[in-house]
C-alpha cells in the first residue's frame, strides 16, 4: 500500500514537474528575499527583536507552555493556509495568488532564519536546525504540493470550458481528486502541526540555556 502511495506520489511529480519547479522556485525567492531584509533593518529594530526573542526564551524558561493553546494557534494558522489554497484552486483567477502566497511563506521563512543566524551566529543556526527546519520540512513540501493541485484544477476548469459536453462529468471527478488530494496533505500537516505544539517546546526548552548564554 504504501509503496503504491510512493509510486503515485513520484509519478505525480514527474507529471508536474515545471509546475513544481515553478513554485519551488518562488519560494526559494521569497527565501531570499527574508533573508536579505535582515541586512536591510537598523541598529534599533534589531535590537527590538533581539529583545523579543530573548524574552521568549526566558518565557520558556520560566513558565509552564501551554500545548493545546499552541496547537490551537498553530492548527488555526496553517489550516487557514490550506482553506485559502483551496478555495483559490477553485477559482481560475485565483492562480497568481498561489504563487504570492508561496512566496510569502518563503519571505517569512527566509527572514525568521537569517535574523536568528544574524543576531546569534552558530546558536541562531543550530537554533533554526532544531526548532524551524524540522517542522518546515514538513509544512514546504505540503504547501507547494497543494499550490500544484490548485494550480492544476484552475486548469481543468479551462480546459473543461473549452469541452462543455464534458464540462459537469470531468468537473465533478476533477473536484473529487481535488478534495482527495487537499485532504491527504493536510494530514501530513497535522502531523507538522503536533510536533510545532508537543515536540518543538521541549527542544526549546532544552537549548534555551545554551542558546541565552
Amino acid at each position: 500500500m504504501l509503496s503504491k502511495i510512493g509510486n503515485m506520489l513520484v509519478k505525480h511529480v514527474k507529471n508536474n514537474s515545471s509546475t513544481y519547479f515553478a513554485l519551488f522556485l518562488v519560494f526559494i525567492t521569497g527565501l531570499s528575499a527574508g533573508a536579505f531584509t535582515v541586512n536591510g533593518l537598523s541598529a534599533m529594530q534589531r535590537d527590538e527583536l533581539t529583545h523579543y526573542f530573548q524574552g521568549f526564551l526566558q518565557l520558556f524558561d520560566n513558565q509552564q507552555v501551554d500545548n493545546v493553546e499552541l496547537l490551537k494557534l498553530s492548527m488555526m494558522e496553517n489550516l487557514k493556509i490550506v482553506a485559502v489554497l483551496w478555495i483559490l484552486g477553485v477559482t481560475i483567477i485565483g492562480i497568481p495568488f498561489i504563487y504570492l502566497i508561496i512566496g510569502i511563506r518563503g519571505f517569512i521563512t527566509g527572514f525568521a532564519s537569517g535574523f536568528l543566524v544574524e543576531a546569534l551566529g552558530f546558536k541562531g543556526v543550530l537554533f533554526t536546525l532544531l526548532t524551524l527546519f524540522p517542522k518546515e520540512i514538513i509544512f514546504v513540501p505540503c504547501i507547494i504540493a497543494l499550490g500544484v493541485n490548485g494550480i492544476n484544477f484552475s486548469l481543468n476548469i479551462i480546459k473543461s470550458r473549452s469541452a462543455k459536453h464534458l464540462f459537469k462529468e470531468s468537473l465533478r471527478t476533477s473536484f473529487l481528486a481535488y478534495c482527495f488530494v487537499t485532504l491527504f496533505y493536510s494530514c501530513f500537516i497535522l502531523g507538522g502541526i503536533f510536533l510545532e505544539a508537543y515536540i518543538t517546546p521541549v527542544v526549546i526548552r532544552i537549548i534555551s540555556p545554551i542558546i541565552a548564554n
